[in-house]
């Protein structure tokens, strides 16, 4: 009797230990199975982060074509006139800048020229917008023909914060009263709406943008070292033409005062700024280039005289330099580049 009971205890336990270890086995398997499931969602999570990117130095022509555009006065069908025009307005010059966003979401970063808040604009006031196509890379102007071809102005492209835009004209209707616009499937093109979304503008301000006469990129750096380069010196053969360019940069007396002339079209003179008016020969001095200034109080403006090396007068002719001065010239009367 007690060995049919021991084989009775024996017999259960090995059934008891056989459950605990089929348990184990299924909670490993469920386990393995858990963790080949999370292994597989994070390689496709690394996979999708992993993806490459459209390369962005397609756009560098674009900005090239925009700084040479705004630095020689000319421009073309393929970019927005209007930012050369503002550029060298007299009265209401704007600066333009640009950057990169990928403003539909598809994994493409458009390039978006804007122009800069100052004394014309109070927020960015988008002005062409180019995207990069997936399938060949070429560069594709978004914001092209009657309407979208002269934002800036009188057209105004709102982008909003569920990636559409909202355009409107000189009727002056605002986001949510406008016509709208859309990015297409693929993201190569805006399409027309007979209103826009109604959503909330986005906010510009932080959007990292860059100053189009000191771009970043490869080759729009090159051209803006290029730039500061040929503009070492003064250039006669632009000055003549009323190309200011080559005085671009800061000039500074020998007691300590200074004078800056920026690309964007602005003087800054003894602490007060003025819009570049234009430059032209000197009547009296061969050789010398007056640069005038537009001021709301004209009468009694100090003359700036731009004297490149080698035309003598009381400066030290073998540098480039600049009077300013109302009378007969001294020594703390003339500017030489420091910048």
């Amino acid at each position: 009797m007690k060995k049919k009971l021991l084989l009775l205890v024996t017999g259960l336990s090995s059934l008891a230990l056989l459950a605990a270890c089929s348990n184990q086995s299924n909670h490993l398997s469920s386990t393995n199975s858990s963790s080949s499931v999370e292994r597989s969602q994070s390689d496709s999570s690394e996979s999708s982060s992993e993806e490459e990117k459209v390369d962005t130095s397609a756009y560098d022509d674009i900005i090239s074509k925009y700084q040479t555009a705004v630095a020689d006065n000319q421009t073309d069908s393929s970019i927005n006139p209007l930012v050369v025009g503002y550029a060298h307005s007299q009265m209401n010059p704007a600066s333009t800048v640009y950057t990169y966003r990928d403003l539909d979401g598809n994994g493409v970063d458009e390039l978006v020229f804007a122009f800069k808040p100052g004394k014309v604009f109070q927020d960015y006031m988008i002005t062409d917008i180019y995207t990069i196509s997936k399938d060949d890379g070429q560069v594709i102007r978004l914001t092209e023909g009657q309407q979208l071809g002269m934002l800036g102005e009188r057209m105004t492209l709102a982008y909003l914060k569920d990636k559409t835009f909202s355009y409107y004209g000189s009727a002056g209707a605002t986001a949510g009263g406008g016509s709208g616009y859309h990015f297409n499937n693929d993201g190569q093109s805006l399409v027309k709406d007979d209103s826009d979304s109604g959503a909330e503008k986005a906010d510009l301000s932080d959007w990292d943008w860059k100053d189009l006469d000191s771009a970043s990129s490869n080759s729009s750096s090159k051209t803006s070292s290029e730039g500061k380069t040929s503009s070492s010196s003064l250039k006669p053969d632009e000055l003549k033409n009323g190309n200011y360019k080559s005085a671009v940069g800061t000039w500074k007396s020998s007691d300590g005062k200074t004078i800056t002339i920026t690309s964007d079209g602005q003087l800054d003179f003894w602490g007060h700024t003025y819009p570049i008016d234009k430059v032209s020969a000197n009547q009296y001095v061969s050789g010398i280039y007056t640069l005038t200034y537009v001021d709301s109080s004209p009468v009694g403006n100090t003359p700036i005289q731009l004297c490149p090396k080698g035309v003598s007068d009381a400066g030290d002719s073998s540098k480039d330099r600049i009077l300013a001065t109302n009378g007969m010239p001294s020594e703390e009367d003339y500017y030489y580049r420091v910048d």
